[in-house]
């Protein structure tokens, strides 16, 4: 049996192996990094919603956090005041990647000395 040549063989399929698990890892690796802005950025927004409401800044929270997300490229799906808090929730595409978020911002009162 004539076995000339089949090192290379092997040779290109663990290469070709290598370059899948490359490709797979990278992809991996980037839908983790935007699920993680996206999370920041709507953590920013109830954070953003929150000043407004105690006065810190001036707006309105909803629109303050919409604009905060539209910074980001994101959009505002939802933006509600509950429990003496502000919860929103974010959502951006790229590609074929969607990713949703929520987040929850509010005062907490420390106690008075």
């Amino acid at each position: 049996m004539d076995q000339e040549g089949s090192a290379t063989i092997a040779l290109a399929g663990i290469a070709g192996a290598i370059v899948v698990l490359g490709v797979v890892a990278t992809s991996v690796g980037a839908h983790v990094i935007f699920e993680r802005k996206v999370a920041h950025a709507v953590d920013a927004a109830a954070l953003a919603a929150a000043d407004v409401s105690v006065g810190v800044t001036t707006g309105e929270p909803c629109s303050v956090a919409r604009e905060v997300l539209k910074k980001s490229e994101l959009t505002l799906v939802s933006c509600e005041y509950w429990r003496e808090s502000w919860v929103i929730s974010g959502r951006a595409e790229a590609g074929l990647l969607d990713v949703h978020a929520t987040a929850r911002a509010g005062v907490v009162d420390g106690g008075g000395k």
